[in-house]
């Protein structure tokens, strides 16, 4: 019919064809209105929480619990005292913690000052350290006693989280992050070649949540597990979804 017509222009798929693979792709979920609420951070919906039930668990650990009262407060100290190493908006903060509930509310203080983690597991080979702090650049790392040794020369303000002068530091609350700042600097793996840092905005993990559906309720009585490594994407949604939810 046009012979010289290109064969790209050519649409191999008739009518029919691509409304089914508008349906399989959701492409109606384009046209969804944005919700009206503003945007919010990670730490202004946990202090929304923690006012609204202060004395509840927030978290368990072992034989130790915390209501979302000390949770909040712990956080706060640790957050000015980084804060006093001149961490803020727009620097990030390396995390090297065992699973504990310690590791959780460190998460929450580089939140609070304004900064973003970025979540080491100390089961990484030392090469994996090295290349993670190179690549990310923190302005400061924020570890235990039995773990600082693993940031012996490299050029990064150490802060222990067990620290008695971190208990001194007012347990108010810092100005916080804007929605748009960044949240978490988490690696993937690398076994496509050079391991990669996600960087993830305070906006994108609290939408997270926004229309979470798991089959069942949303309630304070439910008891989740973080389960994955904090360095592992996924222990984002098993973290926040259960403090901010209550």
């Amino acid at each position: 019919a046009d012979p010289r017509r290109r064969l790209s222009s050519v649409d191999v798929l008739d009518e029919a064809e691509l409304a089914r693979l508008d349906r399989w792709g959701n492409r109606a979920v384009l046209t969804v209105p944005t919700p009206a609420s503003a945007p919010a951070s990670v730490p202004a919906l946990f202090a929304a929480q923690a006012a609204r039930a202060p004395e509840a668990v927030a978290l368990v650990c072992g034989d130790h619990s915390w209501s979302y009262r000390e949770v909040d407060e712990a956080a706060n100290r640790l957050a000015h005292m980084l804060a006093g190493h001149r961490v803020g908006p727009g620097e990030r903060v390396a995390l090297l913690f065992n699973r504990s509930a310690e590791a959780i509310v460190a998460i929450l203080a580089v939140m609070k000052a304004g900064a973003a983690y970025l979540p080491i597991d100390p089961a990484v080979p030392d090469a994996r350290i090295e290349f993670m702090l190179a690549d990310a650049a923190p302005i400061a790392a924020v570890t235990t006693a039995d773990l600082v040794e693993r940031f012996d020369g490299y050029d990064v303000i150490v802060v222990d989280a067990g620290d008695p002068a971190v208990q001194r530091q007012p347990s108010t609350p810092l100005a916080g992050p804007a929605p748009d700042d960044l949240a978490h600097i988490v690696y993937t793996s690398g076994t496509t070649g050079v391991p990669k840092g996600v960087a993830v905005t305070q906006r994108n993990v609290t939408q997270l949540f926004d229309s979470l559906q798991i089959g069942i309720p949303l309630t304070p009585a439910q008891v989740w597990t973080q389960f994955h490594s904090y360095a592992f994407d996924f222990s984002v949604w098993e973290i926040w979804a259960a403090l901010l939810g209550g």
